[in-house]
C-alpha cells in the first residue's frame, strides 16, 4: 500500500534517504553529531559539517542569487555557528530583511534534506519512562522542592525493564545516592527518548532543585552531558501552557501531559489531564491500579512499602502506554519535517508546514516571500435554518473536505510561484486516503493501529494547510 516511491517524495520526506537517524545535535562551531540506529539495533555517532544558510534581500558578500523574484532573493551560506550569529546581528542593525532557522538541528536537516527515523518503526525507538514520588511535610498539602525530599524514583523502558529506587525517609545521603543512580541508569540504558507525565512542570524542575541541593548535575545527555533548561510556553488551541523546557544532548524529552493536551484538541473528550484519568480514557490503565492521593502517598511511603512501590511502577507503565498511544503520530511526522522529535511535538502545525515549503524552496534554489502583513478577514459562517426535532436525518461526509475544495478551486498562496503548496497538498491527500482505506482492510491489530496513526497524522496535516493560509508568521500565507 505505502510504496517505496512515495517515501522517496523529496518535497514531503526530504531529498536524502539516510535511514535510522535518531537525533541531531550541534557539536562545536561548525559540526553536528548525528546519532544513527543501525538495523541490528546498534547506535553509532557520526560527525557532519554544519553550514547554516540565510535568505536575504538584495545580495551581499558571498550571496547566491535565487530564482522566482520574491522578496528574499539571495542565499548566504556561512562556515560556522558563530559567523552565522554575527551575520544575523549585522543584518538586523542594517535593517536588511532576512530569514533563517535559528535551531542548529533544523538548519542541518533542512539543508541536507535528511529527517529522523526513516526506515524505522515506533517500536525501534529506545524509550525510557521516569516518575518521581515526593514526601510532603506534615501540615502541607503540596510538596515543595526547597523543603521536601524525593521519596522514590520509578524508571522503566520499552523493553519492559523497570527499576524502583526508594529514598530512606529523612536521609539526605540516601536521596543523593538515588539521584546519582538515576544518572547511571539513564547512561546505561541509553534511551533515544525520555518520557514522563508532567515532566516539564513538575518532575524535572523538582529533580533539578533536589540535585542542586546535593551539588549534583542531572547528566542525562548522551555522553553524560547535563540537562539544560529554559523558560518556554506552548499554545495548544486556546490553552497557553508555561513550562520549563528541558533538553538532553542526543535524546528527546517527551511530556505525555502535552501529548494529552494535543489529543484533546481533536477529541474534546478528556475530563482531566492527570495521568490516571488519561490512562483510563485511553483504556491503558494498569490492572489492579493502586490509587494514592494527597497524604496517602507520604503515609504509604512510610508504612506500606509494597503499595507505594506498586503505585510508582504503575505510573511509569501507564506513562509508557500513553506515550505509545499518542506519540506515534509525532514519530511519523518526524520522518517528514526537518525537526528533532521533541520539536515536532512542541511546534504548531502551521510552523511545521512552513518548514516544508522553505526546505523545498532551498532545494530548488528558489526565493521566498516575507510573511504577509496581518489583515482582517471574515471567519466561518454559521446559521440555523430550522429548530425543533428533525426526523429522518441522513449523514453525508466528504473525505478531506477542505483540501479537496482547495485543490478543486485552485486555492493556494499567491506567492507560491514554484507551485509547492498544491503539489504537496495533493500528495498528502492521496496518501491519507490510501492509508485510511488500508487501515480498514488491515488484518492484524498492529497493522490497523499503525495505519490508523498514519492516516490521522496526514488528516491533521492536510487540514492545517487551510489554517496555514491565515498564519501570520507563514512565509506563504
Amino acid at each position: 500500500m505505502m510504496t517505496e516511491e512515495f517515501y522517496k517524495n523529496p518535497v514531503l520526506f526530504g531529498a536524502d534517504l539516510t535511514g535510522g537517524i535518531v537525533a541531531v545535535e550541534r557539536s562545536g562551531d561548525a559540526e553536528v553529531e548525528i546519532f544513527l540506529r543501525k538495523p541490528e539495533g546498534r547506535l553509532v555517532g557520526e560527525v557532519a559539517p554544519l553550514r547554516p544558510v540565510l535568505w536575504v534581500r538584495g545580495g551581499g558578500p558571498g550571496a547566491v542569487a535565487l530564482t522566482g523574484g520574491l522578496a528574499l532573493d539571495h542565499r548566504v551560506e556561512v562556515g560556522g555557528w558563530k559567523e552565522f550569529q554575527d551575520l544575523q546581528r549585522v543584518l538586523k542593525s542594517a535593517g536588511t530583511p532576512f530569514f533563517c532557522w535559528t535551531d542548529p538541528a533544523t538548519q542541518y536537516l533542512a539543508v541536507s534534506g535528511r529527517t529522523l527515523f526513516k526506515g524505522m518503526e515506533f517500536s525501534d525507538l529506545r524509550r525510557l519512562q521516569i516518575d518521581i514520588e515526593t514526601d510532603t511535610a506534615e501540615g502541607f498539602d503540596f510538596p515543595n522542592a526547597s523543603r521536601d525530599a524525593i521519596a522514590a524514583v520509578a524508571i522503566s523502558d520499552s523493553t519492559g525493564w523497570e527499576e524502583f529506587l526508594r529514598v530512606e525517609p529523612g536521609d539526605l545521603d540516601s536521596e543523593r545516592s538515588v539521584l546519582a543512580e538515576v544518572n547511571r541508569l539513564i547512561l546505561e540504558r541509553d534511551p533515544d527518548v525520555i518520557e514522563g507525565h508532567n515532566l516539564f512542570k513538575f518532575d524535572l524542575p523538582y529533580l533539578s532543585a533536589r540535585a542542586k541541593r546535593h551539588k549534583l548535575k542531572l547528566t542525562w545527555g548522551r555522553g553524560g552531558e547535563p540537562l539544560i533548561s529554559r523558560a518556554s510556553r506552548v499554545q495548544i488551541a486556546e490553552r497557553t501552557i508555561q513550562y520549563d523546557r528541558f533538553s538532553a544532548y542526543g535524546r528527546h524529552i517527551v511530556d505525555t501531559f502535552l501529548l494529552a493536551n494535543h489529543y484533546d484538541v481533536a477529541t474534546r473528550e478528556l475530563d482531566s489531564f492527570g495521568l490516571k484519568s488519561v490512562a483510563a480514557h485511553l483504556g491503558v490503565s494498569e490492572p489492579g491500579r493502586v490509587i494514592l492521593q494527597g497524604d496517602a502517598i507520604s503515609d504509604a511511603y512510610r508504612s506500606d512499602p509494597e503499595a507505594f512501590r506498586t503505585y510508582a511502577l504503575q505510573d511509569v507503565r501507564e506513562t509508557r502506554a500513553i506515550a505509545s498511544a499518542l506519540g506515534q503520530s509525532y514519530f511519523l511526522q518526524s520522518k517528514i519535517f526537518p525537526l528533532n522529535y521533541q520539536d515536532v511535538i512542541l511546534r504548531g502545525n502551521a510552523t511545521k508546514i512552513d518548514s516544508l515549503f522553505l526546505r523545498e524552496a532551498l532545494r530548488r534554489g528558489h526565493s521566498i516571500p516575507l510573511p504577509p502583513e496581518p489583515e482582517a478577514f471574515e471567519g466561518g459562517m454559521t446559521d440555523i435554518f430550522e429548530t425543533g426535532v428533525l426526523r429522518d436525518v441522513w449523514h453525508c461526509d466528504a473525505s478531506s473536505l477542505y483540501p479537496s475544495i482547495m485543490l478543486a478551486f485552485g486555492i493556494s498562496p499567491a506567492t507560491d510561484t514554484a507551485g509547492i503548496f498544491s503539489g504537496l497538498l495533493a500528495d498528502l491527500r492521496t496518501f491519507r486516503l490510501r492509508a485510511k482505506a488500508a487501515a480498514r482492510e488491515a488484518e492484524s491489530a498492529t497493522d490497523r493501529s499503525r495505519l490508523d496513526a498514519l492516516q490521522n497524522t496526514f488528516k491533521i496535516l492536510i487540514n492545517s494547510f487551510y489554517g496555514y493560509l491565515g498564519f501570520a508568521q507563514g512565509h506563504f500565507a
